[in-house]
């Protein structure tokens, strides 16, 4: 795809570098997206993008949650596919039939995830925490 066409995907996170490697990751994937690092530009960009198919958004976005987020995407845009990502989260509910891609991800997960949701297949299994997490999760 060329960088004149319309984004397919909207990648949303707080974490900078985060976001230029999900975008990075996909443009090598084929797909043309764009990213946003807080939930209202991310919200303009679903309201005036129509191309769009799949939302790739952080668990965690500062005081307002990823799933927060798609809940009131989804009500301009009903169609979209939801693909999360986090590096760990407490309390925060979300649609379990959204897969969740732990952070670090790589670019075969990722592209299954988004092979999952464009092909209407079930959650992913989550991966299991790696580093830090392990050890918060076990203590």
């Amino acid at each position: 795809m060329t960088d004149t066409a319309d984004p397919n995907i909207l990648v949303v996170d707080d974490d900078f570098s985060m976001l230029e490697f999900a975008l990075a990751a996909l443009n090598r994937l084929g797909y043309v997206a764009v990213g946003r690092s807080d939930p209202e530009s991310a919200l303009a960009v679903v309201k005036s993008t129509p191309s769009l198919q799949i939302l790739l958004s952080d668990i965690c976005l500062g005081p307002v949650t990823g799933p927060d987020l798609i809940r009131q995407a989804l009500r301009d845009r009903p169609d979209l596919k939801v693909v999360f990502m986090s590096g760990g989260f407490d309390n925060i509910s979300f649609r379990r039939t959204d897969p969740v891609l732990d952070k670090p991800f790589r670019l075969e997960r990722l592209q299954r995830a988004l092979d999952s949701v464009l092909k209407h297949e079930p959650a992913l299994p989550r991966q299991a925490p790696t580093g830090t997490e392990r050890r918060r999760i076990i203590a």
